[in-house]
């Protein structure tokens, strides 16, 4: 009876084996959950530190006993920043401006795409070549051709060729200070990051199923009505996540913003056009500028992240 009960407490090989592995996943938890609280503290810091300093008063900026709890909390800085951006306007031309550029951008780099995935054409591969190098090449590079372009418009330089021939006054638009120097190159495939965007979208094209497309033509459906009817519904989750990035990438853009629009700058340029006296005047209110700056992006994010991280898993964005 004693030799019995030594017996059934023994370990087995197979008890062992299980021990083992129900260690390892417990070292494995603790680990992932200790990076992933690292990796949030170094996320969400800078954004802890823009509200602390936000609705501080100026008396606790510069007291070395404040440092995340303020003894009051004012929205005066937030009143600064609001009426130093003028927040409405510019935040309403970067909405016409940018983000309508970034809704032509989405429709029409899915199109391309989907010739690049299905069809093919003499020099296909060279084609998507250029298409990567837009994204290779740096826009500075470009800036100086470009902003001559807009301000006399001209398409393949036959305006200039008529004026220079026939003695013509200029007749060629200025487009400065518009919409069209971002609606234009999106309209063409060529706007912000739209390289980007065809690979991503070419990537998840050609993995769909050929079958859905021959069950469209089958049905006597041509070429647009397979890929309005066939293909965009069942491309949800890669129109979500392009959708994404291109809106957050349009209303980050400062550089072309106020190369084009110095006259009517977006919410992007104006940060950058007041953020230096902002932080001179008052580091709240410089603080609180940022977060107004971010705060169409951070509601819209908080409604779509789930959907998003998802789409990124069935993309396969990685890296």
């Amino acid at each position: 009876m004693f030799k019995n009960k030594n017996k059934s407490n023994t370990f087995t090989p197979e008890r062992k084996l299980l021990y083992k592995k129900r260690t390892l996943s417990v070292v494995v938890n603790v680990v992932r959950y200790f990076f992933l609280l690292a990796l949030s503290y170094v996320v969400l810091f800078q954004l802890f530190f823009m509200i602390s300093y936000a609705i501080r008063p100026k008396a606790d900026i510069y007291n070395p006993s404040i440092v995340w709890i303020p003894s009051d909390i004012t929205m005066d800085n937030f009143k600064m920043a609001f009426e130093e951006l003028d927040y409405l306007k510019t935040g309403f031309v970067s909405l016409w401006l940018m983000e309508v550029s970034a809704f032509i951008e989405v429709m029409v780099c899915a199109v391309i795409a989907y010739g690049f995935a299905r069809f093919e054409f003499k020099e296909k591969n060279l084609i998507f070549f250029l298409v990567l190098l837009t994204i290779i090449v740096p826009t500075q590079m470009l800036i100086i051709p470009m902003y001559l372009n807009y301000a006399h418009f001209d398409i393949l330089g036959i305006g200039k060729f008529f004026i220079d021939t026939f003695h013509l006054p200029d007749f060629r638009p200025q487009l400065l200070n518009t919409g069209l120097t971002f609606w234009l190159p999106s309209l063409f495939g060529v706007g912000v990051r739209s390289g980007l965007f065809i690979f991503i979208y070419r990537k998840f094209f050609e993995g769909l199923p050929r079958e859905l497309e021959e069950a469209a033509y089958v049905d006597g459906a041509g070429p647009l009505r397979t890929f309005v009817s066939v293909i965009l519904p069942s491309s949800g989750v890669v129109f979500l996540t392009v959708t994404i990035f291109s809106t957050i990438w349009h209303w980050n853009e400062s550089y072309l913003s106020d190369m084009y629009n110095k006259g009517n700058p977006p919410l992007a340029v104006k940060m950058d056009y007041v953020k230096t006296d902002l932080l001179k005047d008052s580091r709240a209110a410089g603080m609180a500028a940022c977060l107004l700056f971010i705060a169409p992006m951070l509601i819209m994010y908080m409604f779509l992240q789930r959907k998003f991280v998802q789409s990124i898993d069935r993309v396969g964005i990685v890296g």
